[in-house]
């Protein structure tokens, strides 16, 4: 399949400095079975006023605490930065990126990041003062905005009793595209349109005002030092194709979906042969550029 950059540059959130979030902690299912235990054995040492189930009781109390302060000291202090996204196409998966930094001077362990519904990636570990990046996938399974998500940094190290999860910020919006597939060529250009020249020969010849698309190494900065006016260069001998215009009744399928693949299709196409294009959708048409 395409990559999406085929498409458009990156769509990404502008950066804030990292901080640090809010830390919670709750019992896990190894923690709640741990519990029942404990109380088991306080029921019994009670019921038989036997000594040594009352100390084998305080001893598995205090091994819980002393999980439960591990597992905070090991997610406490974490500094995360904001996530960050490309747009994908239908069918593939979301990549979230997230810088997690250690600025203690302990080794972090049994890390992962995870949403609801979401199966967070592999356990990461962290060596004091390291920056790691933390990825989480997630499904596109329609094109459209993907709405945003709560996410969180998770460990149940070291005694799996209890899950710690530090907030990490929601999963930013992410622009899901149609898949690009289609069997139907480019389409034979017919609007008589020159685009941009892309290879140039021969002499110079004039100078015009400059247009949305033109190279800028044809834009004469002597001009626009002069003019405060963007002027762009011509030669003789210049090479360049038509533009093209890539319109929604050209598809010869009925299905709107299969109509957006393959205009997504030939907007790739169009794309990797560096040919200018303009889109003719109902109720908007966006020219050559």
């Amino acid at each position: 399949m395409a990559s999406i950059r085929s498409l458009s540059l990156p769509l990404r959130r502008p950066r804030r400095a990292a901080k640090a979030k809010t830390l919670r902690m709750r019992l896990a299912p190894a923690g709640w079975g741990f519990l029942g235990l404990i109380a088991c054995g306080f029921l019994l040492s009670i019921n038989f006023s036997n000594n040594l189930i009352f100390a084998m009781t305080f001893l598995l109390i205090a091994i819980a605490l002393v999980g439960w302060y591990f597992t905070r000291v090991n997610l406490g202090g974490l500094v995360v930065a904001d996530w960050r996204v490309e747009p994908v196409f239908v069918g593939q998966q979301a990549m979230y990126h997230m810088q997690v930094e250690n600025r203690a001077g302990q080794d972090r362990f049994g890390l992962r990041v995870q949403a609801p519904g979401i199966t967070g990636g592999e356990e990461r570990s962290l060596a004091a003062g390291e920056r790691v990046e933390m990825v989480l996938r997630r499904p596109a399974p329609a094109r459209g905005p993907l709405p945003r998500l709560a996410a969180s940094v998770c460990s149940a190290f070291p005694l799996g009793l209890f899950n710690a999860r530090l907030g990490c910020g929601d999963l930013p919006s992410c622009l899901v595209y149609p898949a690009p597939q289609g069997t139907q060529p480019l389409p034979e250009d017919q609007s008589n349109r020159q685009a941009h020249q892309h290879k140039e020969a021969g002499s110079y010849t004039d100078m015009r005002r400059y247009a949305a698309g033109d190279p800028l190494s044809r834009i004469s900065w002597k001009a626009l030092a002069r003019f405060d006016e963007l002027y762009t260069k011509e030669f003789d001998g210049g090479q360049g194709k038509s533009a093209l215009w890539l319109r929604w009744n050209d598809v010869r399928v009925t299905a709107v979906e299969d109509r957006l693949s393959q205009l997504c299709r030939w907007v790739v196409d169009a794309h990797r042969q560096g040919r200018e294009y303009g889109l003719e959708l109902p109720g908007r048409v966006l020219p050559p550029a």
